[in-house]
């Protein structure tokens, strides 16, 4: 398998099992994270340290999570990887998002490497 399939799955198996360290383990200092929703960007992060404390942060926000690799496009310059995504809260995030509520999403992230690490991900849904 190539090194880039491994840092990929490295970091989907750290983030299902809450693992932050193991993620981080994969990701270069100076790693970009980027989510869109709908196309439009809604969360920036730049380094390590931003990386951490979000992913830290959101933790805290489920009590079961799992991302699932439908299907990896392997481009030129990036790795795009389809995802099913499940979820389920354990706080109340907003009026229609509850505590106990499942979420079932589809989505992909596009990771870019350099160094045998992660420089960027950016995620869509």
């Amino acid at each position: 398998m190539k090194k880039e399939l491994r840092l990929i799955k490295t970091y989907i198996e750290g983030y299902n099992s809450f693992d932050v360290d193991k993620m981080l383990s994969v990701l270069n200092k100076s790693i970009v994270f980027e989510n869109y929703t709908n196309n439009s960007l809604t969360l920036k992060l730049n380094g390590i340290n931003q990386f951490k404390k979000q992913a830290e942060k959101v933790l805290l926000f489920f009590s079961k999570r799992k991302q699932e690799i439908e299907e990896i496009i392997t481009k030129e310059e990036h790795y795009e990887v389809h995802l099913k995504y499940t979820a389920t809260l354990q706080v109340d995030l907003s009026e229609e998002l509850k505590k106990g509520n499942q979420l079932n999403l589809k989505g992909k992230s596009i990771f870019f490497f350099q160094n045998d690490t992660i420089t960027k991900i950016e995620d869509y849904s």
